[in-house]
This record gives C-alpha cells, sequence and structure tokens, in this order.
C-alpha cells in the first residue's frame, strides 16, 4: 500500500508540473518579426560645406583688364569670365560680388588671405601655381602671340634682340618672353596691366608685347590702335578658377556646376558670345 500511494503522488506531482509548463508556455507572448534595416540610400551624398567671405555670395577677384575675358564697362564688370562666373553663382545659389580691380600677380596671395573667395582672371593652370592654391576644372584654352606695330616682320627671337618686348607681370606670357625672347637679346619691360603694356607699345616705347591670344585678337580688333598680330605661339593653355588652399570644398561645388552648365547649352552661348564660333 505505501509503495503504490508514492507511486500514485509521484505521477501526481509530475502532472501537475506538467499542466504548469502548458500553462506557461500558452502565457508567453508571440514571437516578434525582426527589425528589417534601413534602406541604403542612392542619393549623392552632399558636398561638403565650403566657406565664404560672405554668406550667400561668391566675392570674386580679378584684374578686370583682359578683354574679352573680363573687363570694366565704366564700373560694371563683364565678359566671357563674368558671364560664366555668374552663371555657377546661380546654379550654387550665390550672388555675384566682383571686388573693384586687383592686381594680377597678387592674386593667389590675396585669395589665399581671405580677401575674396575665388580668383577669375583667365589664369593658366600650371604646377607651380598648383603649389599655391586649388584650381576647378579647365574652363578654356588659350595660346600665346606677339603683337608689334601693323606692317611690322617677325621671323624668329632674333628679330627683337636689343628691342623692349612689354609683358604684364607675373603671366605666362612673361615666363615665355623671358625663357624665349631674353636670350635672343630683347628686354622684358614688365608692365602691371596688360592694357599698359599696349598702350606702351601703341606709344613705341616698346617693340612688341607678349600676351595671351585671345585678348590680343580683342585688342588688335581696334584698327585705330594700328597694331597687329606677328606671330602665334601654340602653347595649349587652359584656364581654371583659383581657390584657397584651405577651401578645396569651393572648387569641388563650383566643378559641379561647371559641369551643368556645359551639359545644358549655357557653355557654348556664354563662348559665342564673347569668342565667337564654339568648336569643342
Amino acid at each position: 500500500m505505501a509503495k503504490y500511494g508514492k507511486i500514485v503522488a509521484l505521477t501526481a506531482v509530475v502532472a501537475l508540473v506538467a499542466v504548469a509548463f502548458a500553462v506557461s508556455g500558452c502565457s508567453q507572448p508571440a514571437a516578434q518579426a525582426p527589425t528589417p534595416a534601413p534602406a541604403t540610400s542612392t542619393a549623392t551624398p552632399p558636398v561638403a560645406n565650403y566657406k565664404l567671405v560672405t554668406a550667400g555670395k561668391l566675392t570674386i577677384g580679378s584684374d578686370l583688364d583682359y578683354p574679352p575675358m573680363e573687363q570694366l564697362n565704366g564700373t560694371q564688370p563683364e565678359g566671357f569670365d563674368v558671364d560664366l562666373m555668374t552663371a555657377i553663382a546661380k546654379d550654387m545659389g550665390l550672388q555675384i560680388s566682383y571686388l573693384p580691380p586687383q592686381n594680377f600677380d597678387a592674386l593667389l596671395a590675396l585669395v589665399n588671405s581671405g580677401k575674396f573667395d575665388v580668383i577669375a582672371s583667365s589664369l593658366t593652370i600650371n604646377d607651380e601655381r598648383k603649389k599655391l592654391i586649388v584650381f576647378s576644372d579647365p574652363y578654356f584654352e588659350s595660346n600665346q602671340s606677339i603683337a608689334m606695330k601693323a606692317g611690322s616682320t617677325y621671323t624668329s627671337p632674333a628679330d627683337l634682340k636689343g628691342k623692349k618686348v612689354g609683358v604684364q607681370s607675373g603671366t605666362t606670357g612673361f615666363d615665355w618672353a623671358t625663357e624665349n625672347l631674353k636670350p635672343a637679346g630683347a628686354t622684358i619691360v614688365p608692365f602691371t596691366k596688360t592694357s599698359q603694356a599696349f598702350a606702351a607699345l601703341e606709344a613705341g616705347n616698346v617693340a612688341a608685347v607678349v600676351n595671351d591670344l585671345p585678348i590680343t585678337n580683342e585688342i588688335v580688333k581696334d584698327a585705330s590702335k594700328g597694331l597687329a598680330i606677328v606671330k602665334q605661339i601654340p602653347t595649349g593653355e587652359l584656364y581654371g578658377f583659383g581657390v584657397a588652399m584651405d577651401n578645396p570644398e569651393l572648387a569641388t561645388a563650383m566643378n559641379a556646376s561647371l559641369a551643368k552648365i556645359k551639359a545644358s547649352g549655357e557653355y557654348k552661348a556664354i563662348y559665342e558670345k564673347w569668342i565667337g564660333p564654339y568648336q569643342q
């Protein structure tokens, strides 16, 4: 009897435990579905913030003495670079603000000092300048030229031996004249502005001027000046806009806008307005 009672009691305990487990299992909440991972965005990440001298404005430094690229019409800047910079600023959602004319050979130091945001002054991209500023993508190709009084002849650097040659200081034209004409016996005369060099040529104070071809083309169009291009020099220079070394994000943003302006046909319209027929 006692043994049988123990078995019955043990069986009852097991049954109670099973019932309790079943009830406990029924009371557990339903399993939750795993939270899906957030969708990966395919949108282009925003360009890193760039610095501006004045919020909402793209402040430009230029010598404004290089028609048809940049010049003053009264007090109003105009020209190829001016229209292109205006279009870039508009695409970036910024206003454009040109400072009064700056000395060309001081532009690189001034942009790094924070006086303005961008150099827009027909600035040739080269390795030496890349050490000092950040360039945008190229936006224009140019060669050099030699201008003299109409009727003059030029066949080689030796023709300028013992003569004065005017060039704007700080330019690649100055470098070319120093490397190619000075060894042949020419005296290189630096000028602060291109217009000063051409005024000296008109007055007979220099025998020739070395300068970027598109600008010289524009200047000699005025027949009253009595000047002519006697030599085109194929240097294949590329112009770029320049920004401070510590502000590369600005060049990145400008490049994006420049690409859109070229793709839309707006660049072509600006080119044909100021330069002539556009050949890509």
